[in-house]
């Protein structure tokens, strides 16, 4: 299943009481439509500058992980309605042990497509080999550099050099038996490593990745790096992120990436509180890690996704804001409450 094939249609509806109603049909008739952000484990072997893990205090609180009774109480619970399992969305997934067994899992409930997004430097050849063999669909590496001084800077622990061999690692799981094994890159951006982008067809020339994420840096807890202004992006956003948008669309590559609308929005406070684009971009995600108390939020041992939905009043919910939310008058106001902090990529 071609993901981001989807993500391009839903795009292309320019009504978000249109793509409301679509989520309300698919809930209720049971099929799947959620996006199941999954952190199997809270840890991480890197302390990333831009990442909430390089704040020693923060850290401390970040542990837990799901035992294997869950992932089955889990699975039982709630994979029958997940389109895409993301594994790891806050933390690295490949600290966990069983993730083989994880994804073999996923694929048992028939999920079509299963990522991991991970900063790679624990991925040997034999363990990629593994993952793919269990029915892995793709492999999302954060990048947050493409020379070795930037990329070690702003990734604490990692190094550039496995980096170089993870991707040739790929390229070989790809070329001997599973040509269907994507790679994304997520490229979190900021004044630091902006110019790194004119080195992407050099460091990529020999295993091109199948999409790319052009991420801003946003301000999402306390970390060791604090420039969290978009000046920089503003001002080489001609030199550096249009040259590599144009060259991903001559070569096939799906990107995601923030229009200066966007840019310009994360450093306002204007966003609105509520409204019916962000209640369609949110509706679909599901977000499970194993913090203290993780049952609060659904307990997989005694409820599935739809005694969830009855509890929480989801279809009610759904109901509610579809005819009470008010449409934008025009297509100019639509696009003006999209261009908001929660940033609305284009995808190419």
């Amino acid at each position: 299943m071609d993901i981001y094939r989807i993500i391009r249609l839903y795009q292309h509806v320019r009504s978000p009481r249109l793509k409301l109603l679509g989520l309300l049909v698919l809930h209720l008739t049971r099929r799947r439509y959620l996006n199941l952000a999954f952190d199997p484990a809270l840890g991480c072997n890197l302390q990333c500058r831009m990442c909430y893990f390089s704040d020693p205090e923060r850290r401390k609180t970040l542990h837990g992980t799901f035992t294997e009774a869950d992932l089955q109480a889990i699975a039982r619970s709630l994979f029958h309605r997940v389109l895409r399992l993301q594994i790891g969305c806050g933390a690295e997934p490949t600290i966990f042990r069983q993730l083989p067994q994880l994804i073999a899992l996923a694929k048992e409930h028939g999920i079509p497509h299963v990522s991991l997004t991970t900063n790679g430097q624990l991925l040997t050849a034999d363990k990629l080999q593994m993952l793919a063999d269990n029915g892995l669909d793709e492999v999302i590496l954060s990048t947050h550099g493409l020379t070795s001084a930037v990329y070690e800077d702003l990734m604490q622990g990692a190094r550039f050099q496995r980096f170089q061999k993870l991707l040739a690692d790929i390229r070989h799981v790809k070329d001997n038996g599973h040509p269907q094994l994507k790679l994304r890159i997520n490229y979190t951006m900021n004044a630091d490593n902006i110019d790194d982008l004119q080195y992407f067809q050099e460091v990529f020339a020999q295993t091109r990745p199948d999409t790319i994420q052009l991420r801003p840096i946003q301000n999402i807890g306390n970390s060791s790096y604090s420039n969290f202004s978009t000046e920089a992006l503003l001002t080489k956003y001609d030199e550096r992120i249009k040259p590599l948008v144009d060259h991903c669309r001559q070569q096939g590559i799906t990107c995601l990436y923030p229009q200066r609308e966007n840019l310009l929005a994360i450093d306002t406070h204007d966003q609105p509180a509520s409204h019916i684009n962000s209640i369609v971009a949110m509706l679909p995600y599901f977000q499970l890690s194993p913090f203290e108390g993780w049952r609060e939020k659904i307990d997989p041992y005694n409820e599935t996704f739809e005694d969830y939905s009855r509890r929480t009043h989801r279809t009610r919910y759904m109901l509610r804001q579809l005819f009470s939310c008010r449409p934008a008058a025009n297509t100019d106001d639509a696009y003006r409450e999209d261009v908001t902090k929660a940033l609305n990529y284009n995808v190419r």
